[in-house]
């Protein structure tokens, strides 16, 4: 966790210091069991490559009705994006840790893969969103969902 943490403050440094391009996003989250929360988080990316940017990020996800303690995701990022005529098509992928501030002892790894379309300085995307708790035992859940987002 604490590797983890630490690569990305530094990830996060070393692009403030190159052409960083901040992001804000929403990103409502309906799972199976009607369970619906939301998630707002933000960050940093730089472009690496005319077509590849890396980054880094956080937020706080909670269920609309604020009954849980939310958890705090922490997370790298890595995006492909192109030109398709006029389209402008991206894929991304979102690693990290979601901090449970109720109980510290439950958390999540989360892995979301997204593809999605830029239109000027916004952008939306579809996704698959992965959680692997990280109790011994304790089962991984999965939804899709999708990211509205400004870049800055």
């Amino acid at each position: 966790m604490k590797k983890l943490l630490v690569s990305l403050v530094l990830g996060a440094g070393a692009l403030s210091a190159s052409a960083a391009n901040p992001f804000l996003e929403f990103q409502p989250v309906i799972a199976g069991d009607d369970h619906v929360s939301f998630n707002f988080q933000g960050g940093i990316t730089g472009k690496v490559h005319p077509n590849i940017a890396l980054g880094a990020g956080f937020g706080i996800t909670e269920k609309w009705n604020f009954e849980h303690a939310p958890l705090i995701p922490i997370f790298g990022r890595a995006q492909f994006e192109t030109r398709l005529g006029s389209l402008n098509p991206f894929l991304s992928l979102d690693v990290g840790y979601e901090i449970n501030t109720d109980d510290t002892h439950w958390g999540a790894v989360l892995v979301n893969p997204m593809i999605g379309l830029k239109f000027g300085r916004w952008y939306g995307g579809i996704g698959y969103l992965a959680h692997c708790w990280t109790p011994s035992g304790a089962d991984a859940t999965s939804c899709f969902n999708m990211k509205i987002g400004y870049n800055f």
